[in-house]
């Protein structure tokens, strides 16, 4: 791993096609990693229009290329890739709902796969996964403290902002002391303690905020209290001036919800998709994700049903009620 990363002069860094802090920040640390040792990296994420004002701020950004056979064929200046860098991503067919630019993907090798997903399906030729780190921004630092080598501070704060919000402010189970390491080495390198972190974890448009305030409001529980769910559908987004993808924080605001062990999030994608995501104080979730196409963590995951948002949300309630009462 660590000499092909040496060898590296052209290299392709991808991510998730749903776009969060800490998928940017580890792909802007890569970066700054890569060219601290001479590379010119190309960075590029299926949908960098949904990087809202909020992951805006994270240094560096503006540099995401939207992935596309365009790119893949003919790569800015002409040169081609040598190597893919795959980051927080589980699988291939998260970095794009096209299956023509996931072929065009396949055929740059390596193929580098450096994630923290305990799902990942190892589709690498060169597999990193540290499943026991808190964000794929640790697994990048721990890249980093092995080459021994520098990083610029805009790399050092984009890894910043990755494993804060990942760890929600280190909040998360997973959370240990090598995380707490790699968030003071970061800070060492100059890392911002107040600014981008804060607006990570907290800051949001106002089209966002009230986006939130009408899913909190249309929250449902279950009988027993154990699950709460909502679902965050176009009308919903379009009658308080907001997009499906101004979506932040819903799950982690449903967490907060006393004697909740596990929550829902079913977000409209189009008439005949949802998307889910999942959280638990407890019990996996992961599998439930998994049944559905999907993946993630044992106790935060997502998945994309092939089903409307009402049946969606009534197929995944149904596996979620069965894992929390060990079926």
């Amino acid at each position: 791993m660590v000499a092909l990363i040496r060898r590296a002069r052209r290299p392709l860094i991808v991510s998730h096609r749903n776009p969060d802090p800490d998928s940017l920040g580890s792909a802007l640390g890569l970066a700054a990693i890569l060219e601290a040792l001479g590379a010119s990296p190309v960075l590029a994420v299926s949908q960098p229009e949904n990087i809202d004002a909020v992951m805006a701020s994270i240094p560096g950004t503006e540099r995401f290329h939207a992935l596309t056979t365009e790119l893949l064929s003919s790569p800015p200046d002409a040169r081609p890739f040598d190597v893919l860098f795959s980051v927080d991503t589980a699988s291939m067919r998260l970095l794009s709902a096209d299956e023509d630019v996931r072929t065009a993907l396949r055929a740059i090798r390596p193929i580098v796969n450096i994630d923290h997903h305990v799902t990942n399906d190892r589709y690498g030729d060169v597999n990193y996964v540290v499943s026991d780190a808190a964000a794929a921004a640790e697994v990048i630092w721990m890249l980093l403290s092995t080459l021994g080598g520098g990083i610029s501070r805009d790399g050092a704060i984009a890894l910043q902002a990755g494993l804060v919000a990942d760890t929600l402010g280190f909040q998360t189970k997973e959370t240990g002391p090598r995380t707490l390491r790699a968030a003071a080495a970061l800070q060492a390198l100059g890392g911002a303690t107040a600014d981008i972190p804060r607006r990570v974890l907290n800051v949001r448009t106002f089209e966002a905020t009230r986006l939130l305030g009408a899913a909190l409001a249309a929250a449902v529980r279950s009988e027993d209290g154990r699950v709460v769910w909502t679902q965050v559908s176009e009308r919903m987004a379009a009658d308080v001036g907001a997009r499906i993808a101004d979506s932040q924080g819903i799950p982690n605001a449903l967490q907060d919800v006393a004697d909740a062990v596990a929550v829902a999030v079913f977000y409209e994608i189009d008439a005949s998709r949802t998307r889910v995501s999942l959280r638990s104080q407890g019990p996996r979730i992961d599998r439930v994700a998994a049944a559905f196409g999907g993946g993630g963590h044992a106790l935060a995951a997502g998945a994309t049903v092939d089903a409307p948002l009402d049946i969606a949300t009534e197929q995944v309630l149904t596996r979620l009620h069965e894992a929390l009462n060990g079926r």
